[in-house]
């Protein structure tokens, strides 16, 4: 063998070898699938939170393509991550893009899940075919769960210091040795007092049941009072539907009375009929007291001869010694 055609197959051996190796690394490096067939799809998110270019794009943890690129949106507030899936992995409009870790500090990718319900529903959802776009789920943020977590640590520390300030307060106020001391005697007093209510009940309980058979024979006659009162209602019920008419006429008959003597007043008044033209006359009146002035004098003579019977005597009255003459002897 010659020298020239040895070095040949060396080359060309070494070329292949070469080829080999760029090509694993290609597609170990850059996600870059050869002989498969695959489509692609653009998934929209706030932000890629770590995914890197060649990330891998897993369901249900098996892998069916790899993140081929990510590009900043021009306000740059989202960022078009482009997906290259096989195309044996068929994924529907309706599937869920998210950003998912390998363990707590593994690598970023992206987690596609298919929505939940009927298979039969989910079979009409139309598929994402090369080329569309749909919008990923908002990752978790590791730093802002940070942020969030120290936050929370630093108001639970506030907080701690406020009990811890509380228990203080406590301990100086109310857990104090004259405080206690106090307490304690209260606690003392609270049960002499319960013992001095328990007491009291016992004597209660033990007055009702020596007085029992006086409270049961009260109670009786209450109830036959009761009773009592009934019979006296529905009696009187009784004798006033029974009197009804009597009573009726009765109230009738004042009613026509009171009639009767308003009539009689107004003829009174009106000077009709005797009476009437009696205190209508006014001569009348006058010789009403005229009569009533004479009868006063006849009443003030007798008052008169009365007194006089009383100081002289009957006989006296009847009687008066002549007077003797003024020529007669004296004796």
């Amino acid at each position: 063998m010659n020298d020239s055609r040895f070095e040949w197959k060396v080359g060309l051996f070494v070329f292949v070898g070469l080829a080999l190796a760029a090509l694993l690394i290609l597609n170990f490096s850059r996600g870059v699938t050869l002989f498969k067939s695959t489509y692609l799809i653009h998934v929209t998110m706030p932000t890629v939170a770590g995914l890197k270019p060649a990330a891998d794009v897993m369901m249900a943890g098996v892998p069916i393509g790899k993140v081929a690129a990510t590009t900043l949106s021009l306000d740059g507030r989202s960022v078009d991550i482009t997906v290259e899936v096989l195309a044996k992995y068929q994924i529907r409009k309706n599937a869920r893009f998210h950003i998912d870790a390998l363990g707590f500090l593994g690598d970023q990718y992206i987690e596609v899940t298919p929505a939940e319900g009927d298979l039969a529903a989910e079979s009409k959802v139309p598929l994402l075919t090369n080329g569309e776009t749909t919008t990923g789920e908002t990752p978790l943020n590791m730093q802002e769960a940070v942020r969030s977590i120290s936050g929370f640590v630093e108001q639970g520390q506030k907080t701690m210091r406020d009990i811890d300030k509380a228990v203080n307060n406590v301990n100086n106020t109310i857990l104090t040795a004259a405080a206690l001391t106090n307490f304690e005697a209260t606690m003392t007093n609270l049960g002499s007092v319960t013992e001095d209510a328990a007491a009291m009940s016992k004597e209660a309980r033990a007055m009702l049941d020596s007085n029992t058979p006086s409270v049961h024979i009260a109670v009786t006659n209450i109830a036959a009072l009761a009773q009592k009162l009934d019979l006296m209602a529905d009696e009187l019920d009784r004798a006033i539907s029974t009197n009804t008419g009597d009573v009726t006429a009765a109230v009738q008959n004042i009613k026509t009375a009171s009639a009767s003597l308003e009539q009689l007043a107004g003829g009174l008044q009106a000077g009709r009929g005797l009476a009437g033209s009696l205190l209508k006359d006014e001569q009348m009146k006058t010789n009403f007291g005229t009569l009533l002035a004479d009868l006063n004098d006849l009443a003030d003579q007798y008052a008169r001869f009365g007194r006089n019977l009383n100081e002289n005597g009957i006989w006296r009255a009847l009687w008066k010694p002549k007077t003797p003459p003024t020529n007669a002897p004296a004796r």
